[in-house]
């Protein structure tokens, strides 16, 4: 299966998506919910404060004219939510297309104040009940190795490990979704 990143013009239909709020474990509400346009500022000013740059495969960028084009290149495509905590943007995560139309790349970024909560793995749950809705059959990722707190969060989520390969340096995961 070939899961290669794809870049195409036009965007996922993004399904009707009402906000879902969730409690963290020590019961502060966040909200994860559909991306959209006006909330661009904050995703730039998310990302250039984002903390550890370009710890995961390169990204995000470090530098606000790098987020920018990076945003201005993954933001017309796939699907995209947000997680807000305590009133700001504190998380991203993106379903993006792949060669294969039944399974999208997954990426989530959450901010370090919301780290540590399990913020991350119910959002990853609740992505991929969003990629359901849409159809996906399966969500694929690469994560480092030594992420030992996302790769306990995206197991939680029901993710398991692909076998490895020899030129890899990352651990591809996926989620059977059927």
């Amino acid at each position: 299966m070939d899961v290669s990143p794809l870049h195409p013009s036009a965007p996922d239909p993004v399904p009707a998506l009402s906000p879902a709020t969730f409690h963290d474990r020590d019961g502060r509400v966040f909200t994860v919910r559909a991306y959209t346009p006006e909330d661009r500022p904050a995703l730039d000013r998310f990302y250039e404060a984002f903390e550890p740059k370009r710890a995961a495969q390169g990204l995000p960028p470090e530098g606000p004219a790098r987020v920018a084009r990076w945003l201005d290149a993954i933001l017309p495509t796939g699907t995209h939510l947000v997680v807000e905590s305590e009133g700001q943007l504190a998380g991203h995560a993106m379903l993006m297309p792949t060669r294969d139309d039944d399974v999208r790349e997954y990426a989530i970024f959450l901010d370090h104040g919301v780290r540590g909560r399990g913020v991350g793995t119910q959002v990853n749950r609740f992505s991929a009940e969003v990629a359901r809705t849409m159809d996906v059959r399966r969500l694929w990722l690469s994560v480092e190795p030594h992420n030992r707190p996302a790769v306990r969060s995206y197991q939680k989520a029901g993710f398991r490990f692909r076998a490895p390969t020899l030129y890899s340096p990352e651990v591809e995961m996926e989620l059977d979704l059927g």
